[in-house]
């Protein structure tokens, strides 16, 4: 199973009353993983499940980035949301224009997965 895969089932065993859709890639690249309508919003998120803290080695793609920053930039809401395994935590980030956006971390935890879907459900464009 691939990491990602693993940490979506982790978001879907610890995340209650969240309308989660995972996103099958097979049709077009560089949508992200998972969609979830929080607040009314529809909001569309890349899972990376990474050993490293280094941007350069989140291992997004040229078609993942340009997706990313065309939806952001056209009104959408897309983040990234990161399980670094070694610090056991979770970073929130956007990406635009003018590069990546820290929003949140947390650590992996169920309150702390809450914590970055609030951050999500309230952040403002």
């Amino acid at each position: 199973m691939k990491k990602e895969n693993q940490f979506f089932n982790w978001i879907k065993e610890n995340l209650k009353n969240v309308y989660l859709i995972k996103i099958e890639h097979s049709l077009s690249v560089g949508i992200p993983d998972l969609m979830t309508i929080l607040g009314g919003r529809i909001n569309l998120i890349e899972l990376k499940k990474i050993r490293t803290n280094t941007l350069e080695n989140w291992g997004l793609n040229k078609f993942q980035k340009a997706f990313h920053i065309k939806h952001n930039k056209a009104g959408g809401r897309c983040f990234i949301l990161v399980n670094r395994d070694k610090q056991s935590d979770l970073k929130l980030f956007k990406l635009g224009a003018g590069g990546f956006s820290h929003i949140i971390t947390q650590p992996k935890t169920r309150h702390g997965l809450q914590k970055i879907f609030d951050a999500i459900k309230t952040y403002k464009n």
